[in-house]
C-alpha cells in the first residue's frame, strides 16, 4: 500500500506568488525564519495547526481550503 500526504508546499508557493510576497515577508508574518518557510514550500518539514492558521489568515483563505487545494501526492 502506498502512503499519501498533502502537498501543501505547492499551495503555499502558489498563494505567496499570487500576493507577490517574498519567502521572508511570509515568514515574518507567520513568525518563523525564511529557511523554515522555504522548507514548508518544499514539503521538507511538518508544521503546527496554529502555524497553518496564520498562513490561512495571511493569504485570506481557510485552513480547509488549503487542505482541499493541496490534494494528495504519493510518497516516493
Amino acid at each position: 500500500m502506498l502512503l499519501k500526504m498533502l502537498d501543501i508546499g505547492i499551495t503555499l508557493r502558489k498563494y505567496r506568488n499570487k500576493y507577490k510576497f517574498t519567502q521572508q515577508c511570509a515568514a515574518n508574518v507567520i513568525g518563523i525564519s525564511r529557511v523554515a518557510y522555504r522548507k514548508w514550500e518544499n514539503n521538507e518539514v511538518d508544521f503546527s495547526l496554529s502555524q497553518l492558521g496564520k498562513i490561512a489568515e495571511l493569504y485570506e483563505i481557510s485552513i480547509q481550503d488549503i487542505i482541499i487545494e493541496s490534494g494528495f501526492r504519493r510518497l516516493k
